[in-house]
């Protein structure tokens, strides 16, 4: 098994080739599925038996903690922090001005298991505007025919137009490749776009949507489009 990983673009940077890690596809273990595990391995000891002394160690733990005490294992290390201003030497803690933090280190255990870990490198479908819907408003005609300049309803996912680039909006795209850009856009949001189409020759259409929205993060440096898997008959 290894640690599948992914590179994306790195938003936090003015640079256009920087890309970060991004853990892809990790699984989660909770209480039984480490309890089975144990069990798995031939334990002469029951899952009663184990779920008791974790339930118990758990507890301990708790209280140790509740006492201001610290935790110091081979799985994993505990020390207190406290946030807040003081104001003066003789102001003394307030629960509504001040915090008491848990910061947990690993032990050596967890340290030993980190350098164990192999990585693979996978890639991973991009984020991209997805149409599911296209009304025509003026026939209302569905995923069919468009009225040249006429109004359309698009509906999907991340259709925001979003950013400064200059391919960002929303074309229809004719059969010999030419590009038409929607002017006006009268509802910009992520699930639904309301748009004035221009002039429009008779034929067919391939919708397209291209933007640099994210679904709410900060928006990519390269846009992404969306294409409408049907074709569209402009009448």
């Amino acid at each position: 098994m290894s640690l599948k990983y992914s590179l994306n673009e790195n938003l936090l940077t003015p640079q256009p080739d920087d890309y970060s890690a991004r853990p892809q596809g990790v699984k989660s273990h909770d209480l039984e599925s480490i309890i089975a595990q144990m069990v798995s391995k031939g334990s002469t000891v029951t899952r009663t038996d184990i779920l008791a002394v974790l339930n118990n160690f758990f507890e301990v733990v708790g209280a140790i903690t509740a006492n201001g005490e610290t935790i110091n294992t081979d799985l994993f290390k505990t020390n207190f922090s406290i946030s807040g201003v003081f104001e003066g030497a003789t102001d003394g803690f307030d629960k509504s001005r001040h915090t008491i933090k848990i910061n947990t280190n690993t032990g050596k255990v967890l340290k030993e298991a980190l350098a164990k870990i192999q990585v693979e490198k996978i890639t991973t479908p991009e984020t991209i505007p997805h149409i599911i819907e296209v009304k025509d408003s003026i026939s209302g005609s569905v995923n069919d025919q468009v009225t040249s300049n006429g109004i359309l309803e698009i509906t999907g996912s991340l259709l925001k137009i979003e950013g400064d680039h200059p391919d960002n909006g929303v074309y229809l795209i004719a059969e010999d490749g030419t590009k038409n850009k929607v002017i006006t856009i009268a509802d910009n949001k992520p699930a639904r776009l309301f748009v004035m189409l221009p002039a429009l020759t008779p034929g067919e259409y391939t919708l397209q949507v291209t933007t640099q929205h994210t679904g709410g993060g900060p928006i990519v440096n390269t846009p992404r489009t969306g294409t409408f898997n049907k074709p569209l008959t402009a009448i």
